[in-house]
């Protein structure tokens, strides 16, 4: 089992592309556990719609972003939980990453409101009805079910294990995984970027 992630790691990539974006990735838990189908409903609130949180407030309000999402990679084995912002045209990256993070640690202080709440579990349960609505998402379903949990049956009940997650589970998965010490950072930057960063002069200190 790879050793318990102690601190942040941080790291910047530079490629052929126009806009900066930001990448976090938390560890998270394996598929299946409890506090995965919470990390989703944290999805849900956090990315999934214009009405969702960070869309609401770094693309509409604050511009930050033309794009922001949370997914979580889950797997048979402990996955990783993916924060990504791309850049609107002028905004740096770190600045993006401040928004990110403000917005995250909302979830972590407060719990969130029963409207809020009733609309994900809605959302979720939509989701959950609409894959299952077709013979290609009914098969790849039950792939799924089988293959990592030996149990083809939970196409049938797992949507009573999202019913089951509270606000506070929410609050909780959010302070426990979403944290600095426990993710990855990284930068990708267009290589104009670097260009500028190897032509700045040094600073004399003298």
């Amino acid at each position: 089992m790879e050793p318990e992630q102690k601190q942040e790691v941080r790291d910047i990539v530079y490629d052929q592309i126009q806009l900066p974006a930001v990448v976090q990735a938390y560890h998270m838990p394996a598929q299946g556990t409890d506090d995965y189908y919470a990390l989703n409903m944290l999805s849900t609130l956090l990315s999934d719609g214009q009405s969702s949180r960070m869309y609401k407030k770094l693309v509409d309000e604050d511009q930050q972003a033309l794009q922001v999402v949370a997914i979580p990679f889950g797997s048979e084995d402990p996955g990783l939980y993916l924060v990504f912002g791309l850049a609107n045209v002028g905004v740096e990256a770190a600045d993006l990453e401040k928004g990110m993070d403000a917005e995250i640690e909302k979830v972590k202080a407060e719990l969130i409101s029963d409207k809020e709440f009733q609309k994900i579990r809605n959302q979720v349960e939509n989701d959950i009805v609409t894959e299952n609505s077709t013979v290609k998402g009914i098969a790849e379903n039950l792939a799924n079910y089988h293959v990592y949990f030996g149990d083809a049956n939970l196409i049938n009940t797992e949507i009573e294990k999202y019913m089951k997650v509270t606000k506070e589970d929410i609050k909780k998965v959010a302070n426990k995984y979403l944290n600095k010490q426990n993710r990855v950072v990284l930068y990708y930057l267009p290589e104009s970027a670097k260009e500028q960063s190897d032509n700045v002069e040094p600073k004399n200190d003298k």
